[in-house]
């Protein structure tokens, strides 16, 4: 038996989030959230998921410095 994948998914909209990681959940995936790029950045860098899922227009750190970050410290 293989150990579940795990998806992190980054949206500012708690809705959504949530219904996301509801389907991902029932579907067998070991889901992380986060609701902005500074905190998605620190759950990537402590859970390493296997994929993301991310918005890019959120506040505090877009989806695109989060990316830019994201890479250059992997």
């Amino acid at each position: 038996m293989t150990a579940a994948k795990t998806i992190l998914v980054v949206d500012d909209e708690a809705r959504l989030v949530s219904l996301v990681e509801t389907y991902l959940a029932q579907s067998g995936f070991r889901v992380l959230s986060a609701s902005n790029g500074r905190e998605a950045l620190s759950v990537a860098e402590r859970q390493e998921p296997d994929l993301i899922i991310l918005d890019l227009m959120m506040p505090e750190m877009d989806g695109y410095e989060f990316m830019r970050t994201y890479r250059a410290g992997s």
